[in-house]
């Protein structure tokens, strides 16, 4: 077992579906979060507000940010709950009970299980900053098998980890907000040698599905929106600076090298009369843990 502690270009508007992997594919209305409490929870709470403004597969799903429509960026960041995502991501009640001291810092929870508060927000659900499970103020714990195959809720809960996995967590804040999941998996990336993993392919898949992919590398969570197949790129926002970055597919971001991806496909929702989000296909190419069996790593972030 291995833990490791994180801390003019011309554009035409295609409908979902028919989004092109030959050129480059942005999911439209993709929101833009400052860090707030845990870069896992703030990226997770870029996926659910981005269903939350778009929905999915012709279904709404505006509760998974309670109280109105999840803003589109939080930036600038201000230490002031004012915006409704911030709720979603880390509510006062968590930092108030989990958050007391600096970044990092553990040791500092205001009590041990049970907490004061009623469990409210991703970071509440992800087991971020809880010294219960193990992690200091910022942490989520993610596991993965080590033979790229998809570590699945159902596997969490098989071996007992459910409690303090971060793609766990996420799944039960979809249930606290009155939705479900048809998948929800953590998978390393696929490497030579490896018989399985999540490729290239796969993630543009995801993205042409209208799917947002949480982008794992060692030390950070990021929230993946896009694509350029051509240059093996994925279009991100990284929780620290406003707009659109990128970095190369299974290559480093920031020197931190990608070990990983978290998949969700929402279910559950309600009929809605919004049209489909959409891609936009951009034309050219200059568009700027437990060990148990040996199988299982996990990543802190």
């Amino acid at each position: 077992m291995k833990k490791i502690n994180f801390i003019g270009v011309l554009c035409v508007i295609l409908a979902l579906m028919g989004a092109s992997s030959a050129g480059a594919a942005i999911l439209s209305n993709a929101p833009d979060y400052a860090f707030w409490y845990g870069a896992s929870p703030t990226s997770a709470g870029m996926i659910m507000g981005y269903y939350d403004i778009n929905g999915y597969n012709g279904l709404r799903y505006d509760n998974l940010v309670p109280g109105g429509t999840a803003e589109l960026s939080t930036f600038p960041q201000t230490n002031a709950w004012d915006a409704l995502v911030k709720n979603v991501i880390a509510s006062q009640g968590h930092v108030n009970d989990f958050y007391i001291g600096p970044y990092a810092a553990s040791g500092d929870d205001r009590i041990t299980p049970p907490p004061y508060h009623n469990f409210n927000s991703l970071a509440d659900f992800m087991g971020t900053s809880q010294d219960s499970v193990g992690n200091s103020n910022g942490t989520t714990t993610f596991y993965f098998w080590t033979d790229g195959a998809k570590f699945t809720a159902q596997d969490a809960f098989n071996y007992g980890v459910w409690n303090n996995d971060g793609m766990y967590g996420m799944l039960e804040y979809l249930k606290y907000t009155g939705y479900d999941a048809a998948q929800i998996y953590t998978e390393l990336i696929k490497k030579p040698g490896m018989a399985n993993g999540f490729t290239f392919d796969d993630y543009m898949a995801e993205i042409d599905a209208g799917r947002a992919v949480m982008i794992q590398v060692e030390g950070h969570s990021m929230f993946g929106y896009g694509y350029d197949a051509q240059n093996n790129l994925i279009y991100l926002h990284d929780t620290w600076g406003l707009g659109q970055h990128q970095m190369t597919w299974g290559g480093a971001y920031s020197g931190m090298n990608q070990w990983g991806v978290v998949v969700m496909e929402l279910t559950g929702g309600t009929p809605s009369t919004v049209p489909e989000p959409t891609t936009m296909l951009l034309l050219g190419s200059g568009l700027i843990g437990l060990a148990a069996y040996g199988r299982k790593k996990f990543f802190k972030k």
